[in-house]
């Protein structure tokens, strides 16, 4: 395909799964005229960094390779927004002039062989601007914001713990949703990740990953979360919102910035990337 591509990664620690990982980025190489991978790795206690080096050095592409210094909060959203944001900074301001960036999870999630030609497929459509897949087991609720769910699936009661009954309604209710679809449609939602998604980039130009609880505030009212605890109340009773959370999902910020900015339309697919054996 004819069409300027990037896949990036954030990396620490996965030095496991890497090589399974190499091999679908060189599988998806295949299939682009200009194929660019961006990196940004830290704080590996792992071979990680020695396995990205050797990757970068026998790879017939370009793969840019990004040690993040100083990437300490506390906090793992944060860390991981850092990450991300320096993959996008590569994308916007080194590479530029790229038409889809893609966003990987390196780990097991994206360990199995992708079947590129569900990618290839949706690349040729222009009815979304973010997309997702569905999985046999579909796991990143945290990302997910669909319909009257206008709250992070974490931010219930006082503790994780008490987020459970949510977490699991909304896995088997998204899951009920994309199998009840037309082969080849799209689920309309606010956010959605599931460990690799594709971006049409340049209505991504202006937005940003952010894991603070505080300033997703910014983009959903009192009144929208308000209707989602109504919601939830209904069917677990005396459900309450944790207004004392400072973590939250970095994706739901970096989607619901960019449909505030650019009316971008967050999608799902019902296709399966890959599938484990």
């Amino acid at each position: 395909m004819d069409i300027n591509v990037a896949a990036c990664l954030c990396i620490r620690n996965c030095a496991e799964y890497l090589p399974r990982i190499f091999d679908n980025l060189n599988l998806l190489s295949c299939e682009f005229t200009n194929f660019n991978v961006v990196i940004v790795y830290d704080n590996c206690s792992d071979n990680s960094e020695q396995l990205l080096k050797e990757y970068r050095e026998s790879s017939t592409y370009k793969v840019h390779l990004t040690h993040l210094l100083e990437n300490h909060s506390p906090y793992r959203t944060i860390r991981i927004a850092n990450a991300r944001n320096a993959c996008m900074n590569v994308v916007f301001n080194e590479i530029k002039n790229i038409d889809f960036h893609f966003m990987i999870d390196a780990d097991d999630v994206n360990s199995e062989k992708w079947n590129v030609n569900i990618i290839k497929k949706y690349l040729k459509r222009s009815d979304w601007d973010a997309l997702s897949f569905n999985r046999e087991d579909y796991y990143d609720i945290w990302a997910l914001m669909y319909n009257n769910i206008k709250h992070h699936s974490l931010g219930y009661g006082n503790r994780i713990l008490d987020c459970h009954d949510i977490v699991c309604y909304m896995r088997n209710d998204i899951t009920k949703k994309l199998n009840e679809i037309k082969a080849d449609s799209l689920f309309e939602c606010v956010s959605a990740f599931n460990g690799f998604a594709i971006y049409r980039t340049n209505k991504f130009y202006n937005t940003y990953y952010d894991g603070e609880y505080k300033n997703i505030k910014l983009y959903i009212t009192d009144e929208e979360r308000e209707e989602t605890l109504n919601f939830f109340s209904k069917i677990f009773p005396n459900t309450t919102i944790n207004k004392n959370m400072i973590e939250h999902c970095e994706h739901l910020f970096y989607h619901i910035r960019a449909i505030a900015k650019n009316n971008a339309r967050i999608r799902i697919a019902k296709d399966i990337l890959s599938r484990f054996d």
